[in-house]
């Protein structure tokens, strides 16, 4: 039997620049990848974003979760604020305010995240 011939060495000045063909895939990708986030980005706040899907007449004001499948919604519907409360199985309206008497939370200072280090070094003196 005749040893079969090898193969001739790969011809490399096809490709003056395989490496140019390498970050061109690569941007090409990661353009790609920019624009599905872009996408699902623009599309998430157009689903979900603030007011979407109302007519601006009903806002959740406040959640706070109880348990993990209890929560209190306090939702602003018009002129009233309605407390309700949430579990798996039913949504319970608990009370009904105005706006009079339920007033705005007081919001606290807000402190530079410096003043806040410089307030922690001056208690241990």
């Amino acid at each position: 039997m005749q040893a079969v011939p090898p193969p001739p060495p790969a011809d490399l000045t096809a490709e003056p620049y395989p490496f140019l063909d390498l970050v061109v895939t690569l941007l090409a990708f990661l353009a790609v990848i920019l624009a599905a986030w872009l996408a699902a980005r623009w599309l998430m706040r157009r689903m979900y974003g603030p007011g979407a899907g109302t007519g601006g007449r009903l806002r959740v004001v406040e959640r706070v979760p109880l348990e993990p499948r209890r929560t209190l919604f306090l939702v602003e519907a018009g002129e009233k604020l309605l407390l309700l409360g949430s579990t798996d199985h039913e949504i319970r309206v608990l009370g009904e305010f105005t706006h009079e008497q339920l007033p705005a939370p007081a919001t606290p200072e807000r402190r530079s995240f410096l003043d806040a280090l410089r307030s922690v070094g001056k208690d241990k003196r």
